[in-house]
């Protein structure tokens, strides 16, 4: 079998995968579904860097014996799957990235300002979950998204797993034009919308599995 490793969001966990685990096992993989660093009983920290959950999930796939894996990845997790897929292409055989942040490019690239009340409620959930999720994490990526990544984009052109980004629509809070701009700069990547929001696995996950479907098999 393949092995398949999905990334939750930021303030959630591994269960929210569990409505599509089963039509992934049924592409033929094997999947996993680890915490993201400072999240349930992962590793807590004084300081949550974007690119410390990279080096934290390469960690988690050599400790699981992981040479070469899918990555799925939502919002903060498609962030850091992306991060995975530049700084080691050669063990990421495809990616989906749903909802992901674009962050901007530089000071002069600034996504639209949608729905701001989505990312208040976000944090006031973080601290409510504070024991699922340490509230200085969601601070620190709230902040980090809305700071220029010029690293971040000069690295994408060194994916080269097939990408699919997937987007909410209308129902999102994030820029949707954003993933146009992130498709150009990775090779072969291409945006499919599927327009349920910014969880699009929690809350069509019928919908979610046929968009992915046929991007994932057959393996």
């Amino acid at each position: 079998m393949h092995d398949l490793v999905c990334l939750h969001a930021a303030a959630s966990g591994p269960a929210t995968w569990d409505q599509v685990v089963p039509g992934l096992t049924g592409l033929g993989y094997r999947v996993h579904c680890p915490p993201l660093l400072g999240h349930l009983d992962a590793e807590r920290r004084r300081r949550y860097p974007l690119t410390a959950f990279r080096d934290d999930v390469l960690r988690e796939l050599d400790e699981r014996g992981l040479d070469r894996v899918t990555l799925v990845g939502h919002s903060l997790g498609g962030y850091v799957a992306s991060l995975v897929a530049s700084a080691a292409p050669d063990r990421v055989a495809r990616l989906v990235l749903e909802e992901m942040p674009v962050p901007p490019r530089n000071s002069g690239d600034a996504p639209a300002s949608r729905k701001q009340a989505g990312a208040a409620a976000m944090r006031v959930f973080a601290f409510l979950n504070r024991k699922k999720c340490d509230p200085a994490l969601f601070r620190e990526v709230v902040a980090a998204f809305r700071e220029p990544q010029p690293q971040w984009w000069d690295d994408l052109p060194a994916i080269t797993a097939g990408t699919l980004v997937l987007a909410g629509g209308g129902r999102s809070h994030l820029d949707q034009s954003r993933y146009e701009l992130f498709v150009r700069s990775v090779p072969g990547a291409a945006v499919v919308t599927v327009p349920a929001g910014h969880r699009i696995h929690h809350h069509a996950p019928e919908r979610w599995l046929a968009a992915v479907s046929g991007f994932l098999a057959p393996v």
